[in-house]
């Protein structure tokens, strides 16, 4: 049994979570079904986001609200509020342990290495982390955790980290991503103007390039023009402005049968992914790449990026394109539009395949990794 004293480095849950944010909620939960006692918070702010937060004993790091004074001025109080710890794990990759107290042993999860990968769509701030600071810190840290064997080649490749030194421990699908009855989707959909089957769906997440949208969007104009009348829905706001400064695509010629729902609450999103005849996830870059998963563990058939982690993601339970070539695009969501008795199948696999991540087993190679630190 694990008797460590075990910190988890929290921030971003006093707001609506995003990627990064679920998966560190995920885990929370997870560990703490299956430790002795949940784990130590530090927290730059109340984690209102983060369900049963009253279970975990939390520790405030109140100068650290925003990432940059996080880095420096948050380890100096991670010093303090970690002392009586023998382990602080950061799930979010940010790896604030200039400052650690000595004789804590730090582990970090590093998601993605895409401020590496893919600089120009990257923002300041995440240069200067993947660059200087994790390079400086990394050398401190007794293990790196990361989420697909994609990501470890990465981190590899770009931080110069050996292989023995990251572990891998995929995220999974929360419960409530399943299949609705009927009357239940019928009325969470009219919420948002949409009928089941009646649209195409895609995850715009963080709004930047690698997303790759405008792509999408070309192959949608597509689609049209052979005679699709059924709106995309896109989740997530669109940040034009990032996208014209991509390849020179404007959306203005584009955006005609195109519904943005902006941002969506976590209990929708499964109504969401449920009604949609097609979910089309286009990326060109993910560590992981949770949104095809959510939508197989809903039933919804799904067409998917070729690129990055997700092949290894989604197994043989999506239909694969090369998400730089809009013509393929196209032809592989035509094609599932087309072809009920494919995406029948694929609704199975997906289902199979989703099953297949779970929350218990991220915690527990998680805690294997706690065990290898702790003892070694």
């Amino acid at each position: 049994m694990m008797t460590a004293r075990i910190g988890l480095l929290t921030y971003g849950l006093d707001r609506p979570p995003t990627g990064i944010g679920r998966y560190t909620i995920g885990l929370l939960g997870a560990l703490a079904d299956l430790l002795p006692a949940p784990p130590v918070l530090l927290t730059p702010a109340e984690p209102r986001y983060l369900p049963n937060a009253d279970r975990y004993p939390q520790r405030r790091l109140s100068l650290s609200r925003r990432l940059p004074a996080l880095l420096v001025l948050g380890g100096l109080q991670l010093r303090a509020g970690a002392r009586d710890l023998d382990l602080l794990h950061d799930p979010s990759g940010n790896a604030p342990f200039l400052f650690a107290p000595p004789g804590c042993r730090l582990v970090v999860t590093i998601h993605d290495v895409f401020a590496l990968a893919f600089p120009a769509t990257s923002t300041r701030i995440e240069k200067v982390i993947a660059r200087f600071w994790l390079p400086l810190v990394l050398p401190r840290v007794e293990a790196i955790i990361t989420v697909s064997q994609h990501s470890r080649r990465d981190i590899q490749r770009y931080l110069g980290v050996s292989q023995e030194k990251i572990a891998l421990a995929p995220p999974a699908v929360e419960r409530h991503f399943r299949p609705l009855p009927a009357e239940q989707l019928t009325a969470r959909l009219k919420r948002y103007g949409l009928a089941p089957g009646a649209y195409l769906l895609t995850v715009a997440g963080a709004q930047d390039p690698r997303r790759n949208l405008p792509r999408l969007l070309e192959a949608y104009a597509l689609l049209k023009r052979e005679g699709e009348t059924r709106p995309l829905v896109v989740i997530g706001k669109p940040r034009r402005s990032a996208w014209e400064q991509h390849e020179r695509f404007s959306l203005t010629k584009a955006d005609e049968g195109v519904k943005y729902l902006g941002y969506v609450p976590e209990e929708d999103l499964p109504a969401l992914y449920n009604g949609a005849v097609v979910f089309v996830f286009p990326s060109l870059y993910e560590g992981f790449g949770l949104p095809p998963l959510e939508a197989m563990a809903c039933g919804a058939p799904v067409a998917c990026s070729n690129a990055a982690s997700l092949p290894e993601v989604v197994g043989e339970a999506a239909l694969l394109f090369d998400p730089r070539d809009v013509n393929a695009m196209a032809t592989a969501i035509q094609r599932l539009l087309q072809e009920e008795s494919l995406r029948a199948e694929l609704r199975e696999r997906g289902l199979e395949r989703a099953a297949q991540f779970t929350w218990e087993q991220t915690a527990r190679q998680t805690l294997e990794v706690y065990r290898r630190v702790c003892e070694g």
